[in-house]
């Protein structure tokens, strides 16, 4: 069980690095509304190269909005954060 809570982290892990790599953290859509930045930015279509797990020969390119990506960065943190919470202890 604790051999499949960690390869399921790795997992999470290995799919959120290429995005996090790719730009700073983005500011959540209120935050951005808050902070003056138009809707069109928001709406703007960004392209980032995703890496397959387990093997670096093989990626796609994956174009999103840039608030699917701000959206997707959230439900993955949130995974990983569930994730960790739900840790056994070791035996």
């Amino acid at each position: 069980m604790t051999k499949l809570i960690a390869s399921a982290a790795a997992v999470l892990l290995a799919t959120v690095a290429p995005a996090l790599a790719d730009s700073p953290a983005p500011a959540s859509t209120s935050q951005a509304a808050e902070s003056g930045e138009n809707i069109g930015e928001q709406n703007k279509v960004v392209c980032r190269r995703v890496e397959a797990i387990g093997t670096r020969l093989s990626s796609k390119r994956v174009c999103r909005t840039k608030s699917e990506w701000t959206a997707q960065l959230a439900a993955d943190r949130q995974a990983l954060e569930r994730i960790q919470a739900l840790r056994l202890p070791r035996e």
